[in-house]
């Protein structure tokens, strides 16, 4: 099932504003050091591989739709930056290049519908980074899951009114239904989530270095999202 933005891409930004960019730089800039080489898997519209340039790290990013990684070379241009953009699957992703660093963030990772995905995503990470490096990621707790069984967004923006509505089409399965009404124009777009257990997204080709949720420094059976970081 492809989960790829489309229309959606073009106002992704404006929905996701609220979004604490910050916490994720906090959280990843420990494993970092002055010169690295940063790859951000579902890297949207690339506001997180542009705040890591800024700091001064060489970031890329990846994403699977076309609509949002253009979106990202735009922000880069207007930010007279220079960050390699790609449109890949984190799947099956060959840069042909090693990496410091991998991140991939926003439980971006329960948007892949199987197990054998989240293994075909292991490999390649695997492949991408250099002995050392780290893969930090998160996923979407329980809790959270249970939370969006059935919850409603309905806002007005400045040019634009959107509906979103998750539900529960299974017990793992998430469904997200989202309507934008522009003056002339509405459209609609689903996607759908996946909960796994933490032990489906652990690799023994890594060391685990840290396991926290909600930016903390452990893991509480509260956590709506858990922060894995892992060593090559």
């Amino acid at each position: 099932m492809n989960n790829s933005y489309k229309r959606f891409a073009y106002f992704y930004d404006e929905v996701t504003q609220e979004l604490e960019y910050d916490l994720w730089l906090e959280f990843v800039e420990p494993y970092l050091k002055n010169g690295d080489t940063i790859l951000d898997l579902a890297c949207g519209t690339g506001t997180f591989a542009t705040m890591l340039k800024l700091k001064g790290f060489n970031s890329e990013g990846l994403d699977l739709s076309d609509e949002i990684i253009e979106i990202a070379n735009e922000k880069k241009k207007i930010n007279h930056l220079d960050i390699p953009f790609y449109v890949m699957d984190m799947t099956t992703f060959n840069l042909n290049k090693k990496y410091d660093v991998i991140t991939c963030f926003f439980d971006s990772v329960n948007f892949l519908d199987n197990k054998s995905k989240i293994t075909k995503m292991f490999n390649q990470v695997y492949k991408h980074l250099n002995d050392g490096g780290y893969f930090i990621f998160d996923i979407a707790s329980r809790v959270l899951f249970d939370e969006y069984s059935q919850n409603e967004i309905h806002k007005d923006y400045s040019t634009f009114f959107i509906d979103w509505i998750t539900k529960k089409t299974s017990l793992n399965t998430l469904k997200h239904e989202i309507t934008i009404k522009e003056l002339d124009d509405v459209f609609e777009e689903n996607y759908y989530e996946y909960y796994y257990d933490l032990k489906d997204v652990l690799d023994k080709r890594f060391t685990v270095i840290k396991i926290a949720g909600d930016f903390n420094d452990d893991l509480d059976i509260n956590d709506e999202r858990i922060l894995v970081v892992l060593k090559k």
